[in-house]
Order: structure tokens, then sequence, then C-alpha cells
């Protein structure tokens, strides 16, 4: 019995008579240990619109995130897994190693707030690296990458030198961005002493399954729910393969981080920044 199945049932129970409802009193020990087990755990989703074999994905993901301690996974729902860490360490290297996938799908990572809580997630956030091109060289800083950064996502680094200037020919930043929403495709800013209106174009990093018609992860364009109400040939798609940045990126020197970055495991197009692609 899955989750929703679960919730279901116990919302359709009506109390007897001879039943409570109860408020027990946790001891101060057990919580303690609860929460210590939600700062060491991250709840996972593959967005795929099928199922994918679970003893394979589990096999996977353990040679690939390569922990210094070992860590378990529990499967909760089809594509939705628990993983238990021992190291607080091992489970932030594995948050900011992301994004994520496996077999081409997307895998989303949520930081849970209490036990049995599970259902309640959307998984609708993921970390893109996101290449801002088009900005006037007078702009090529990480203050003005963290402003432009911050009207797609909310902005976890942008890189640069220890200057604070970017090199190269456009802004590298890393967003959290909402994913269940359309992608965003340009953003029209007004910049400069005379205000021109420029088109800064987004370019993704590791993007995966996107629908080219509606610009939405997780389904291809031939499942995509909005191109069933289209007869015939007038299908016009908004995004193409333009939105995808080659990889490994061009016209980018990778510059060291400040913070290290986790091994990405063995994968032939990871960068210092990037996600693994997990086979």
């Amino acid at each position: 019995m899955d989750s929703e199945e679960l919730s279901s049932l116990c919302s359709s129970l009506a109390l007897e008579e001879d039943e409570e409802t109860l408020s027990p009193d946790l001891e101060a020990g057990l919580q303690a240990q609860g929460e210590r087990s939600i700062e060491r755990s991250l709840v996972g989703c593959v967005l795929s619109t099928g199922p994918i074999v679970r003893d394979a994905f589990v096999h996977m993901i353990k040679g690939v995130w390569k922990t210094k301690e070992h860590f378990e996974v529990e499967a909760i729902e089809s594509n939705k897994f628990v993983f238990h860490f021992l190291s607080t360490a091992d489970r932030r290297r594995v948050i900011f190693g992301g994004p994520w996938c496996y077999q081409n799908k997307l895998l989303v990572l949520e930081e849970p707030t209490w036990v049995g809580d599970y259902k309640k997630m959307s998984f609708s956030k993921a970390p893109f690296w996101i290449q801002l091109h088009n900005i006037p060289v007078f702009c090529m800083s990480k203050t003005v990458g963290s402003i432009l950064g911050n009207m797609v996502g909310l902005v976890q680094e942008v890189e640069c030198n220890q200057d604070g200037l970017c090199l190269g020919t456009f802004i590298r930043v890393r967003a959290i961005i909402d994913i269940s929403k359309p992608l965003k495709r340009t953003l029209k800013v007004r910049l400069g002493t005379d205000k021109e209106l420029v088109t800064i174009l987004l370019i993704y990093e590791h993007l995966l399954e996107l629908c080219f018609h509606c610009g939405v992860l997780g389904h291809p364009l031939k499942e995509c729910p909005g191109r069933r109400s289209i007869k015939g040939d007038n299908l016009k798609l908004k995004y193409g393969a333009w939105i995808k940045a080659p990889i490994p990126p061009f016209g980018v020197t990778i510059l060291q981080s400040k913070r290290r970055q986790p091994s990405s495991g063995p994968s032939s197009h990871a960068p210092s920044h990037g996600n693994t692609t997990m086979q």
C-alpha cells in the first residue's frame, strides 16, 4: 500500500465510540533521535513517466555517489526513495554535487522536515548551472550575475575570479529553479546608464528530458499533455536543442570554486560543477 492509498484510507475511516484521538507525549530523547535521523536523510524522486528498476537504481547510485561512509536506500513509492546517511558531510556533498540523473531522468532531491512527511513533498525544485549569454562586457561581474540569476531562481553560486569578475563570453550561475513550471528562455532587462533593453539568453547545463513544446522537465515531447489538444501539423515548439549547453561548455574556463565540490563519479562529461549521469 503506497502513501496515497494509506492517506485515503485513514481519511475515510470514522472513529467508533471506543476509539480516541490521542496526543502522545514523546520523550525528548526520542524526538532528538528523530531530528538527527532527518538531518542525515534525503528524499529523492526520479522524474519519469514510467517505473524504473529499483534494484538497478540502488546499485548504480551507491557506486556513483561514492560516499565516505555507508548509506542505505529505502524505496517508499514508485520512483521515490529515502537515502539514509551516516554522515552529514556525505549528505551535504550529494546535495551540492547535483543535479543528478538516472538513465537521462532527473533525480530531484528534497530535505525532509519531519519523519513521514514524504507524501507532502512536491519535488518541484532542482539546482542547475545556467549560462547567461548576450551580457554587455561592463556587466560581466558576480554582482550582475547574482541579480540576473535571482530572476531565474535562487542563486547558490556565481562563477567568477577573486576580483568578482566573470571571465569568458557568458556568466555562469548555479541556481535552484522551479521545475514544475516552463523553463525561462530569456530575460529582458535594461542595463547601463542609457537603460538599453537587452535580451539575455539562458542556456542550461546538463539539461535532461525536456519537453520542447511546454518547456517542463519530466516528460518527452510525444507524451506532453498540451500537445494532445493540437491537431495536425499546427504544433509550434517554443524550445529547441539550443537551450541545452554543449558538454563540456564552450567559451569558458572552469575556475576553482572556493567550496570544494564532491566527486561526480565515473562520468566522462561532468565538469567541476555539474551532474553525474547514472546509466
